[in-house]
């Protein structure tokens, strides 16, 4: 049966409009497989049902008794904690853990059951693999020829460290440990999971009678070629090149948990003989549950510990604690609390929120179907960090004595996709159904608007049975591009991937803040790199654009500098004009309750792709009969840490009370963006 009047249609907006008035059956949409014909699709749950998590594997290490530097105290019995938790409450047989105590934590030692869990016959590709170590940190002064970028070289110390001349037995330093992280994920995968309970200030000071630092002083003594065998040539080549960082020297070979920010103290209490993290890490995970969490909500999760900030760092700090499966979507919860009669909630427009916007209000983060939600808001005003709420008009306002948290349910203004599709009577059934989904604005699914061909962003058609996308901004099509390369066939949901991630894709690309702050003073430089990761070269970033012929062997880097008197935290992402992905290239590091290290001080710079910022190189492929890709590096830059993670994500195709008193900040914080295009062509 036929269900709209298409004769008197001249447009996809008017047969929509008809559709909306006029309902449709499951059974009536044509050209779909049986798996797709629901007219209506169900939102995605956002429950995660973890796989069962394989074998895990550990190396634990504690240290209290030095030969040179101050003993601690409860280092070891950390380590023995960590030893009992994964025996006793994950069930993991003692064979399977490696432990170094006091002594037996040599330099040697540590460094060579690094390198054995590489060759161990049990441990699989995709196992999880712990490492734990308790002890002094310290850092020195880069030898002469190491790329640190101005950095010193951080270091864990080993049992025997010593600085007697002739008898030296130094730190293992950040750039060692990075290589044999990097080195052991190639072979074992990279669900490694890898937690410091140290620090690296180097002060040595005692903070009271009861508390200890677990930092040390170490000369300035560290030799040109330390460990150059590690780096598996000689100290002329790799050994050199490899920089300093291991914190963030490979985003994806494991996530690190970390004791303390950069410039902070790892405190143990000597009355209990426990380290503070430690404890309060292990207390965490018990009422939680490994299964139920991710990294970065458990570093959110530890308690407020006095003078340190925990951090989580990694590029997979998203997924479920010791299993590579991630949650997807990502659920992102804010603060709200009330304030001067008003509900207020720690998001604004730089976590992507607009007028509009609706969030469901939870009295905890467990968000326990047993226990309704306090109620619903609508957003009424944004500002850069923080937005203004209220209640639908004719809803009693409800209660807040503590602060809650609010997780969005649909989208606001502003967020909609410029849509052209051409009228072919073979696409009817698919738009018929997809004219429901598109009432859905959960936020997950942006809002869709149709237009003339001459102000859309996305045009769809039909061509020998197959739907192509046909790509109509400017911002693209400038550069050559014009049609994505992948096809789907003319069912509802591979269409409607598509569009829904072309939604997210569009809004992200061109959100920016209302005001350009940055945008002068911050610029990025992108080079090629040598086979040793080092940039040689013109900059390739020509006038605010990349363009450059394929070439698949080589390799590229990023250094973003920083010329203004803000320190600020840097997300970048890659768009894909191709396939629609937003690819994470570097991310900050999460923390606990405060503070964040914001990775580009003031006047400073942050390598991507080499030295010490982190992550892989970046390559170039383009696809076969393609002549042309056109994507887009951008840039999003805070002065307080913003959680962007929700930004990104794959390709579609398939191949009452009142609060208690605020402290506010001093200064008002800021965002930008920088917007980079990045042509690739075929020789």
């Amino acid at each position: 049966m036929m269900l709209m009047n298409q004769e008197n249609a001249s447009s996809y907006t008017e047969i929509l409009w008809n559709v909306l008035d006029h309902p449709i059956s499951a059974d009536s949409v044509t050209g779909q497989d049986s798996a797709s014909r629901s007219a209506v699709r169900q939102l995605p749950s956002t429950t995660l049902v973890a796989d069962k998590s394989p074998s895990l594997f550990a190396l634990i290490i504690g240290i209290n008794k030095y030969t040179e530097v101050q003993q601690l105290a409860g280092a070891v019995a950390d380590a023995n904690a960590v030893q009992e938790y994964l025996e006793s409450d994950l069930k993991v047989p003692k064979s399977q853990i490696w432990n170094l105590r006091d002594e037996e934590a040599t330099r040697a030692e540590i460094l060579q059951k690094l390198k054995d869990l590489q060759y161990h016959p049990h441990i699989k590709y995709g196992d999880p693999i712990v490492v734990f170590f308790a002890g002094h940190g310290s850092e020195a002064e880069a030898p002469a020829g190491w790329e640190a970028e101005g950095r010193k070289i951080q270091m864990i110390l080993p049992q025997n460290y010593s600085s007697e001349e002739g008898n030296e037995v130094h730190g293992i330093t950040d750039r060692s440990l990075g290589v044999l992280l990097s080195d052991l994920a190639k072979v074992k995968g990279n669900n490694i999971t890898v937690v410091f309970d140290c620090c690296f200030s180097g002060s040595g000071t005692r903070a009271g009678l009861t508390r200890l630092d677990r930092c040390a002083k170490v000369k300035n003594n560290l030799p040109f070629d330390l460990d150059h065998e590690i780096f598996n040539g000689s100290p002329c080549d790799r050994a050199i090149k490899v920089a300093a960082g291991f914190l963030q020297s490979d985003l994806r070979s494991h996530v690190l948990l970390a004791a303390c920010g950069a410039e902070e103290k790892a405190k143990e209490d000597t009355t209990i003989m426990r380290g503070d993290f430690t404890k309060a890490f292990l207390e965490t995970i018990r009422i939680i549950g490994a299964d139920k969490v991710s990294y970065t909500e458990l570093i959110q999760r530890i308690p407020q510990l006095p003078e340190q900030n925990p951090q989580c760092e990694g590029y997979y700090q998203d997924r479920i604690i010791f299993n590579s499966k991630a949650p997807s979507p990502r659920r992102v919860l804010y603060n709200v609390y009330w304030e001067s009669e008003k509900y207020i909630m720690d998001a604004g427009s730089a976590h992507g929120i607009t007028d509009g916007a609706e969030f469901v209000v939870f009295k905890d983060r467990e968000m326990s179907p047993e226990i309704p939600p306090l109620g619903i808001l609508v957003v009424l005003e944004t500002r850069a960090f923080s937005t203004t709420l209220d209640v639908v008009e004719g809803v009693t306002r409800f209660g807040l004595a503590e602060p809650a948290f609010a997780l969005q349910t649909k989208v606001g203004i502003e967020e909609d996709l410029r849509l052209h599709v051409e009228i072919n009577e073979r696409l009817t059934g698919v738009f018929q159904a997809l004219a429901q989904e598109m009432q859905i604005t959960s936020p997950h699914q942006r809002r869709i608007l149709l237009n003339e061909k001459e102000n859309a962003e996305l045009g769809i058609s039909l061509e020998d049975g197959q739907v192509v996308f046909n790509i109509l901004d400017p911002l693209v099509t400038r550069f050559g591009l014009t049609r994505m390369p992948a096809r789907v066939h003319p069912i509802v949901d591979d269409v409607y991937a598509v569009i829904g991630a072309a939604a997210h894709y569009r809004w992200h690309l061109r959100r920016s803040s209302m005001k350009p702050l940055f945008q002068n003073n911050v610029w990025m430089d992108f080079k090629q790199l040598t086979q040793a990761r080092e940039p040689y070269g013109d900059d390739l970033n020509v006038d605010g654009v990349i363009d450059i012929v394929v070439d698949e062997h080589a390799m590229y880097g990023i250094k973003v500098f920083n010329n203004t008197s803000k320190s600020l935290y840097p997300w970048l992402f890659y768009f894909d004009n191709s396939d629609f992905s937003i690819t994470i290239c570097y991310q900050p590091p999460t923390a606990g309750k405060h503070k964040v290290d914001p990775p580009l001080k003031e006047r400073g710079t942050l390598s991507i792709g080499y030295g010490s910022g982190g992550a892989a190189p970046f390559t170039c492929y383009i696809e076969e009969g393609q002549n042309v890709d056109v994507g887009f590096f951008k840039l999003f830059l805070t002065t307080e840490y913003v959680d962007f993670s929700n930004v990104a994500q794959v390709a579609p195709f398939r191949a009452g009370g009142r609060a208690g008193h605020r402290v506010k900040p001093k200064n008002q914080p800021l965002w930008d963006t920088i917007l980079v295009p990045f042509v690739q062509r075929r020789g």
